[in-house]
């Protein structure tokens, strides 16, 4: 039986699948310039792996992009302090509940 894939690390996975193909990159390509396994670049994008922070940084380096461009969706996620289900704030900005030590799913 398949395990199921955390949408944490799937949404990890996916932005850095949809940021590999923007630049042109195979993933042979992009596990070089991070210095990781293609085997385990496969495995990150699909969200399978718990990847590493450091790892997480060696990709966002060889993307060129900052390591908190791969953590989530492209919207900004803020915690308030009211209660509620997320909204939209005057910016545009996803806005969701969260308190400090509670689990946050960027999902």
């Amino acid at each position: 039986m398949p395990r199921a894939v955390d949408p944490l690390l799937r949404t990890i996975g996916l932005t850095i699948r949809a940021l590999r193909r923007e630049r042109g990159l195979s993933q042979e390509q992009l596990a070089a310039l991070a210095d990781i396994d293609r085997s385990y670049m496969s495995s990150v994008e699909r969200g399978l792996r718990n990847v590493s922070v450091l790892n997480v940084a060696r990709i966002a380096a060889a993307l060129d992009v900052a390591v908190r461009d791969l953590l989530g969706p492209r919207e900004v996620v803020r915690p308030v302090v009211s209660s509620g289900t997320p909204r939209r704030a005057a910016t545009g900005d996803l806005v969701v509940d969260w308190k400090p030590g509670r689990y946050l799913s960027l999902s």
